[in-house]
C-alpha cells in the first residue's frame, strides 16, 4: 500500500477494512479501549517501584536508614518521571489516533511489556549503584529505559507511513513527532556508554533527560489540543 492518504470513508485503517484489528465481523477495538487498558498498566508499573524501597526498620534511626536507601529512593523517582511521562506521551498520541489497527495493537503490547519491565531495572539500581558491580547496574537501567522509549519512535513511524489512523487534523504532526521521539532512546544508549565510566553520571543523565520532558515541553493538556476538522 503507499503512503497516499484513501478516501475518509473504508480506508486500510477503517473498521471492518483488511487492517482493522478485529475483523469485518467483530468489534474493533477503539483508541479509547486500548488507552484504558494501557492505563492500567501504566498504574501498576509505577506502583510497583516503591515496594523496593525499604522503610526503616523499628530498631532503626528514620533518617540514618532513609539516607541509606537514597540509591533506591533517587532510582525510584528517575523511573516513576519516566513511567509518568510515557503515560502522557501515549495518552497525547492516541488522543491523535482515530482507529487502530493490527499493528498499533502489537505496538502497544511491546511498549506495556517493556513499561511493567521497568520496576526490576530500577530495583537493581537502587540495589547496586554504590556496590562493585554498579556500572552493570547503571548500564541495563539505561539500556532498559531506552527500548521502553523506543516504542515511541515506532508509534509515530507507523502513524507516518499510513496517516489514516490518525484524525485528519492531526496527520501532518506524525513526521515532526517521531524525529522529537528520538530523544529518549537516543539519549539513555548515551547514557548506557556513560555507565560504563561513572554510573552516578549516568543515572544524572537520565534525571536531566527527565526533567528535559518534564520542564522543556509544552504542557500536555497543550500538546493533545487537536482542532477539529471539517466533517469531524
Amino acid at each position: 500500500m503507499a503512503d497516499d492518504e484513501p478516501d475518509e470513508a473504508g480506508g486500510p485503517g477503517e473498521a471492518g477494512g483488511p487492517d482493522a484489528p478485529d475483523g469485518a465481523a467483530g468489534e474493533p477495538v477503539t483508541p479509547d479501549r486500548l488507552r484504558a487498558f494501557s492505563d492500567g498498566v501504566f498504574a501498576i508499573a509505577a506502583t510497583l517501584l516503591i515496594l523496593e524501597v525499604k522503610a526503616p526498620a523499628a530498631d532503626e534511626r528514620v533518617w540514618h536508614a532513609l539516607r541509606h536507601e537514597w540509591p533506591a529512593l533517587a532510582a525510584y523517582a528517575v523511573t516513576f518521571l519516566v513511567i509518568g511521562i510515557a503515560w502522557i506521551h501515549h495518552h497525547n498520541l492516541f488522543h491523535q489516533v482515530r482507529t487502530v489497527d493490527r499493528g498499533m495493537l502489537l505496538l502497544n503490547l511491546g511498549m506495556l511489556a517493556t513499561i511493567s519491565f521497568l520496576p526490576l531495572p530500577t530495583a537493581t539500581l537502587g540495589g547496586h549503584l554504590r556496590g562493585g558491580d554498579a556500572s552493570a547496574a547503571a548500564v541495563f537501567y539505561s539500556v532498559s529505559m531506552a527500548a521502553a522509549s523506543a516504542w515511541f519512535t515506532l508509534f509515530w513511524h507507523h502513524l507516518h507511513r499510513r496517516p489514516w489512523l490518525m484524525r485528519p487534523a492531526a496527520r501532518g504532526s506524525a513526521r515532526t513527532a517521531r524525529r522529537n521521539s528520538l530523544l529518549g532512546p537516543v539519549g539513555y544508549v548515551v547514557a548506557a556508554l556513560v555507565a560504563l565510566v561513572s554510573p552516578y553520571g549516568s543515572l544524572a543523565l537520565s534525571a536531566a533527560i527527565v526533567g528535559y520532558f518534564v520542564v522543556g515541553r509544552r504542557a500536555p493538556a497543550t500538546r493533545t489540543r487537536i482542532p477539529a476538522a471539517p466533517g469531524e
